[in-house]
């Protein structure tokens, strides 16, 4: 059963990526599950909670005439009794259960085998999956965690189905504004999009475009019904950026011969009748504004680019340039991202840096959408660090949504929706407040320890980045700062910040912590974090270049400036010293080596510092795993990064949407190093905690417990969640669990044992 689980997901997925309509997704959906169990009959039945019944909505093997006749009560029928019980109910000769209630030419009295999963989507139970068989043996209890996985992929494609059918019954019933135009029928179906869920919030406001203007590969196909609309656009578009590029000249001063020639040559393509005229003639074809230009566009710049003329091959650029100018006012794309927002915002952009999120973030941005992202880039952790609702990855934003739409951001479940009906609005308002009740309820846990049933205590701890997360920490009853990341003080700046900035920093931050221990992490930049005022080489990786701890140690002033003002702060309170990205025993003696010079230093000045301060080694290159040993004779404690430890691990880029489905915490691999170094430690006596995204997963927090870990830190919002499941488990259970797992193949026999083991 295993094997057919395995790409079961992605193919969900996929599905309900190329249908038309959620309807659709359901009936292939049902068809793909029983043909890949071997399951005669696979079925989906809606919960309607207002009248406490089910519908039958989607089925292979039943009676295709019993969709949208088949209605139950709650109370009668085996499927009743799943949304009854909001649990597995598995049962062997079912027409001879006393629940079981028969539908008159349904079909089903033949099957000898039942099982049927609760579809549970925010927490709420939206229907459930029914799977039949003929054979007693087709359907084995052992195979619950398989469906229940598949029930959990499944609830969000119900959940939108029954969303889609209220939208459509209020826009039936819904009375039309004077003035206000139908919209083209493809609006209507793609009123939703979909990405990458990485956040546990939902967030809604404005689109504003911001940051990097997006590019062509952003923009597909799509039909308009009113050509002479789209025309106007156009030629709004145009107008626009020659305004913006004679703003640009006319602002500028000192510009060469070449540079003006530049604008002049961007101005003379602007007006080229015959460039609008060929956009002109696409959209006669009904296309939308931005696809026609993308078509012109782009096949101008490929025709500049073929030619032998190096001048003019060079001029696709130029081309392409001025097409992302208009492409940008097409949509709306205006205004930078410092602006003040007026009203609720959500931003829409291809990619956004740390830098530029910290630079918008105020109280009316409510979410972002991203065309890119990886899930766990930095600026997807800083997201939800501030709480900020963020899907990622979302094709299609300059087809479907403009400047000034209103959207709903589920980062739960990854759909973004754009001017969606008051039904929807009214749904997600709905699921905002159940979201809020349910962290207040959680509030109850913040003075209790995350112990386990059989009396094993877990510190908790909160991965920060600015002074202003301190207040999160607390908030959420964090026992420890796991990891404060010192780099974004530095990514904020136009230089490196000087030694009493940054003591005061890290003092108030100490302070902050009100007695608890607090882990300061060197500065750790590269990758996808660059200082603006550093110049770095070109590097086709640079995951694998000038980054962490081999950039520090080559800038030995700046590094010593760093190591001082940390040494210099502990004197107010709890403090530990962490080196990133070790990967050598020359790297961690190099790095003692200077602590002690400065150490030596401040003694001679009568500077007072920690002189027990601990230093710490962070684990998140695979190379540090096999010479650990050794690594520990110069270090007093390891922390693991479980977010850099995965990528290098599993040779997949953390922020590479084609290869995301790769990165998985319990990927035997990943499993198998974590417990690696955990008993390493554990060996040596040496203090450990685990951090990364990997350490709010309740599957990999169950492992880390069954591997001896008893401190785990992650970002803060994540810890009371954490510790209410951490106090619902048994750690006898998760070492049981522990040895089981090791011996497994794949990552998706991990997880579905975990699934049936998991409270």
């Amino acid at each position: 059963m295993k094997d057919e689980q395995r790409d079961i997901l992605e193919e969900i997925l996929e599905t309900m990526t190329d249908s038309e309509n959620p309807e659709q997704s359901l009936d292939r959906i049902v068809g793909m599950i029983a043909g890949r169990f071997a399951t005669e009959v696979c079925s989906v039945y809606a919960y309607n909670p207002y009248g406490n019944s089910l519908h039958l909505k989607a089925t292979v093997g039943l009676s295709s005439e019993s969709v949208g006749m088949i209605e139950m009560d709650v109370n009668e029928g085996l499927t009743g009794m799943v949304i009854e019980t909001m649990a597995p109910v598995f049962i062997v000769n079912p027409s001879a259960h006393p629940r079981y209630k028969y539908y008159e030419g349904s079909g089903e009295e033949v099957y000898k085998t039942y099982l049927g999963v609760p579809l549970i989507y925010h927490r709420k139970v939206l229907g459930a999956l029914v799977v039949q068989t003929l054979a007693e043996e087709g359907i084995q209890r052992d195979d619950i965690p398989v469906f229940q996985n598949i029930a959990g992929q499944l609830a969000a494609t119900v959940a939108y189905t029954i969303l889609s059918e209220e939208r459509k019954r209020g826009e039936a019933t819904r009375p039309s504004h004077p003035g206000e135009a139908d919209e083209p029928e493809e609006d209507v179906a793609l009123s939703h999009l979909r990405g990458e869920p990485v956040s546990d919030r939902v967030g809604s406001g404005h689109a504003h475009f911001t940051f990097e203007t997006m590019d062509f590969n952003q923009v597909h196909r799509m039909k308009v019904a009113d050509a002479s609309a789209e025309v106007n656009r156009l030629n709004q578009a145009f107008e626009a950026a020659e305004v913006q590029i004679r703003d640009v000249a006319g602002h500028a001063r000192g510009l060469s011969d070449q540079d003006k020639a530049i604008i002049d040559a961007h101005l003379m393509f602007l007006a080229d009748p015959s460039l609008k005229k060929k956009i002109v003639e696409k959209i006669g074809g009904k296309v939308s504004a931005e696809y026609a230009l993308k078509q012109v566009i782009t096949a101008y710049a490929k025709m500049f680019k073929s030619m032998d003329d190096p001048y003019l091959s060079e001029r696709s650029a130029d081309i392409l340039d001025i097409g992302r100018r208009v492409l940008a006012n097409l949509v709306g794309m205006g205004g930078d991202g410092g602006q003040a927002f007026a009203r609720d915002t959500i931003i829409v952009a291809s990619d956004i840096s740390p830098v530029d999120l910290l630079a918008i973030r105020q109280p009316h941005l409510k979410g972002i959408v991203l065309a890119k992202g990886g899930r766990t880039s930095h600026t997807v952790i800083m997201a939800r660090s501030l709480e900020i609702p963020i899907v990622i990855g979302v094709e299609g934003l300059l087809d479907h949504v403009r400047a000034g739409d209103y959207l709903i951001v589920d980062g739960v479940s990854g759909f973004v929706y754009a001017n969606p009906s008051p039904e929807i609005r009214d749904e997600y308002t709905r699921r905002q407040e159940q979201g809020r009740l349910a962290r207040k309820k959680l509030e109850g846990l913040r003075g209790l320890p995350a112990e386990t049933a059989d009396g094993v205590t877990v510190d908790l701890g909160a991965n920060i980045g600015l002074l202003s997360d301190m207040m999160l920490a607390r908030q959420y009853g964090a026992d420890l700062i796991g990891l404060y990341r010192t780099e974004f003080p530095f990514l904020l700046r136009t230089s490196f910040p000087s030694e009493e900035e940054q003591v005061a920093l890290y003092r108030r931050v100490i302070e902050k912590s009100e007695g608890r221990s607090v882990t300061i992490r060197t500065f750790d930049v590269g990758g996808d974090k660059f200082l603006s005022y550093l110049d770095y080489p070109k590097e086709d990786n640079p995951f694998l270049g000038w980054r962490s701890i081999r950039l520090s140690l080559d800038l030995e002033d700046v590094f010593r400036v760093q190591i001082r003002s940390i040494l210099r702060a502990s004197a107010f309170g709890n403090t530990r010293i962490l080196f990133p990205m070790i990967t050598s025993v020359d790297e961690i003696r190099r790095v003692t080596a200077l602590v002690a010079e400065e150490k030596e230093n401040l003694d001679r000045a009568g500077i007072a510092y920690d002189r027990e301060i601990k230093l710490g080694i962070m684990v998140e290159v695979p190379a540090a795993v096999p010479i650990l040993d050794r690594l520990l004779r110069y270090a007093d404690y390891v922390n693991i990064g479980t977010n850099d430890l995965m990528q290098y691990l599993l040779a997949v880029d953390r922020n590479n949407k084609k290869v995301a489905v790769h990165f998985n915490a319990l990927h035997p691999a990943v499993v198998a190093t974590v417990d690696r170094i955990v008993t390493v430690c554990n060996q040596f006596g040496k203090n450990l905690c685990i951090c990364g995204e990997a350490a709010a997963v309740k599957e990999s927090i169950f492992l880390f417990i069954g591997m001896g870990a008893r401190q785990i830190s992650m970002v803060p919002s994540a810890i009371p969640e954490a510790k209410r499941f951490i106090r619902s488990v048994r750690a006898a259970d998760a070492e049981k669990a522990l040895a089981d797992c090791l011996g497994m193949e794949d990552a998706a026999e991990i997880k579905a044992y975990l699934d049936g083991c998991l409270p």
